[in-house]
């Protein structure tokens, strides 16, 4: 037993010595290969044949050529897999783009600047990898400067693929008669992509409709329109239409009715509208802490609409920048195709994933829940702090009693408003959290299911804590009755003044006419 284990660990051992394949090693002379020197970690020796081969591609850029030079692949119109190499007189040429499939780069030789491998694609069973032509070197798929394929993939979300060298090798393509073109075989997945879109609008809309009742209900009762409830209603509004173009989009993709110019608009609008959601928030946690500190003027609607103003500005001109610096990298034809910086939404899908998600959504959300919670400490503080003055002066004279009732008073309404900000709070952070887990895992449905089934309570949990509550019920029962009562006032006033009118039109009537 001991012998085996030791075996296992010499051939594990030997087989991690290797940095790369022979298929993608170069033979080198005392550690040196076309002027340049491999070091520890860059080559190996052969068991073999006992050379030292260096690995190529970790020196300068690779691809894959299907034939050796000098031989095109002839190919088989249905079966990929039946082609053959054949001598060719056409020459090689590749051309190279600095952005997908455009810009190309003038006067840049791919056979010197990018070494090409030989080879046909070797494409995974298990990955349900098929072998197959690419849509045409002219029109679709481009080589870039690392030496990666670009694939556009028409009538397809996400519209193109970046393959790399050991997922595609590039060739002269002959048919029948002799006659070459510039074409590639491919290792194409044709597994589709698994998703619960189905579960996750539904439950989006469903949230959309308590979130909308929300805002109905604090846009009818004018005691709620004041500051706080404006800056609640532009919270939920920016929420509300973050979830329905959500929601269109996943539709779209599932009746597969989506383009590339529509993924990318609706992108655009739930990126802005969550982002707006998440600055309204922290509008929300700046605002009771300033209301604590006592700089602020209470009961002055010119200061409170001013106020707003100022806060719009903030919580729709700081997503309006960072949407229009996501479009202007998505469009940027300066970077590289998969430069790190890029968003990639085109390549990736409908909306943001992997660390394009990281670095622009959920970037900003953690620094505005930073500053959410540095806002609710402060207040906190605060909150003690006042509660102790309070009690001292409701132990000094009785001269002093009121205005500490006054005190109390302002406090419980400081502190229940601060209490529900804490629970939005901590309602969307359970959602947030729920979502980063559910992008770190994307194959774990009992997580997908959770965090879509969690959807439709963030818009009931919003509607209980803001409406559900005794005040809030009186304060619609009041508004009511006072709908009511101004229709039956009307109502009145209608009908008394149509029996004047009638009493007035007898009266005028000639004595003639009464005769008769």
């Amino acid at each position: 037993m001991r012998t085996i284990l030791a075996v296992i660990f010499v051939v594990a051992m030997a087989t991690g010595l290797q940095p790369c394949k022979h298929a993608a090693s170069v033979r080198l002379t005392n550690l040196t290969y076309d002027g340049q020197i491999y070091h520890k970690g860059e080559y190996f020796v052969d068991s073999k044949t006992g050379e030292e081969r260096g690995c190529i591609c970790m020196k300068k850029p690779c691809a894959q050529k299907c034939c050796p030079f000098g031989q095109g692949y002839q190919h088989d119109k249905i079966h990929p897999n039946l082609g053959k190499c054949v001598p060719a007189s056409q020459p090689f040429e590749v051309p190279v783009y600095k952005q997908r499939h455009t810009n190309k780069i003038e006067g840049f030789n791919a056979t010197k600047k990018i070494h090409l491998l030989i080879g046909i694609a070797g494409c995974a069973a298990e990955l349900d990898e098929a072998r197959v032509y690419s849509p045409g070197m002219s029109d679709l798929i481009g080589m870039q400067r690392d030496g990666k394929l670009y694939v556009e993939i028409p009538n397809n979300i996400p519209n193109a693929i970046i393959y790399e060298p050991d997922k595609y090798c590039i060739d002269t393509f002959l048919d029948e008669e002799g006659k070459g073109v510039l074409n590639a075989l491919i290792c194409f997945a044709s597994k589709p992509e698994q998703n619960n879109y189905a579960l996750s609008s539904s439950c989006m809309l469903i949230s959309c409709f308590f979130i909308l009742l929300t805002v109905a209900v604090y846009a009818w009762i004018p005691e709620l329109r004041n500051l706080h409830g404006m800056v609640l209603m532009a919270y939920l509004l920016s929420f509300f239409v973050g979830f329905l173009f959500l929601a269109t989009m996943q539709i779209l993709i599932m009746t597969q009715e989506i383009t590339e110019n529509i993924c990318l608009v609706l992108t655009f609008i739930v990126y802005f509208s969550l982002l707006s959601a998440f600055f309204w928030l922290n509008v929300m946690c700046y605002d009771i802490w300033w209301t604590f500190s006592g700089k602020r003027a209470h009961g002055r609607s010119g200061t409170q609409h001013k106020r707003f103003v100022f806060y719009a500005l903030y919580a729709f001109g700081v997503p309006t920048a960072l949407t229009a610096l996501l479009a202007t990298l998505e469009f940027s034809e300066s970077l590289p195709v998969q430069h790190p910086l890029l968003p990639m939404i085109r390549l990736q899908g409908c909306f943001l994933y992997g660390n394009s998600k990281l670095l622009y959504l959920y970037g900003p959300i953690v620094a505005l829940c930073v500053a959410n919670m540095t806002f609710f400490a402060l207040t906190a503080f605060k909150i003690a702090k006042i509660k102790r003055e309070t009690q001292v002066l409701q132990g000094r004279e009785s001269s002093t009693h009121d205005q500490a009732r006054k005190d109390t008073q302002s406090l419980k309404l400081t502190c229940s408003r601060f209490t529900l900000y804490i629970k939005l709070f901590t309602v969307m952070g359970i959602n947030w959290i729920l979502e980063v887990v559910s992008s770190f895992y994307p194959d774990a449905d009992v997580f997908w299911q959770f965090s879509d089934a969690y959807n439709v309570l963030v818009g009931l949990i919003i509607f209980i804590i803001f409406v559900c509550k005794k005040k809030t019920w009186k304060m619609i029962k009041k508004r009511y009755a006072q709908m009511r009562g101004d229709q039956l006032s009307r109502s009145q006033t209608t009908n008394s003044y149509s029996t004047r009118t009638h009493s007035a039109s007898r009266d005028d009537l000639p004595m003639n006419s009464i005769k008769k």
